[in-house]
């Protein structure tokens, strides 16, 4: 029994990457801790879901080098499951991609709401656009539960529309991340 769990222990360990983001300490990732106030957008202009896609995903490609190819079809992918517009004004688009090292994300507030198809109907002006590598799965959940969280609070969303540049956003996410931990 003893070689048949090693043996399966060895099949089911971990790949290297996620390896070596799981050693940096163990506690998964903050939406805070993946905002610079590079990755945050505010007055963008786009016409529709598909503007905002082309939109996220030369960001990415800039911010994070990953292909702006392969984020608009990590996005696609996603999207085509189900609308990721949560409601509320927030849209929360976010794919599993196979070859970056860590989760990425970016925070943008629209100059203009745009519609989404989300659940309450009303458009998406707040937009939390996330990319995870494809093996984590946990990371993915934990960082959609801390998105939930933030924009769940009225007081937040309405301190995030007073937010006046990106610095502030940065702020304010940090701010969240400080009280849900304590």
């Amino acid at each position: 029994w003893r070689k048949l769990m090693q043996s399966d222990a060895a099949q089911r360990e971990e790949p290297p990457r996620k390896k070596a983001a799981a050693a940096g300490g163990g506690e998964p990732q903050r939406l805070a801790q993946l905002l610079p106030a590079s990755h945050v957008l505010l007055g963008v202009r786009v016409a529709d879901r598909e503007a905002l896609f082309e939109q996220l995903s030369r960001s990415f490609e800039a911010l994070c080098d990953v292909p702006a190819a392969t984020v608009t079809a990590g996005l696609a992918s996603r999207e085509a499951l189900g609308s990721t517009g949560l409601g509320r004004g927030l849209a929360v688009p976010h794919g599993h991609i196979e070859d970056i090292p860590q989760p990425e994300a970016i925070y943008v507030r629209l100059a203009e709401p745009i519609a989404f198809d989300a659940p309450d109907g009303q458009p998406v002006s707040d937009v939390v656009a996330l990319l995870v590598p494809q093996w984590a799965d946990s990371a993915h959940l934990h960082l959609l539960a801390d998105v939930a969280q933030c924009f769940c609070d009225h007081e937040f969303r309405e301190q995030l529309q007073r937010c006046a540049t990106p610095e502030q956003v940065c702020r304010l996410f940090g701010s969240r991340a400080v009280l849900s931990d304590s």
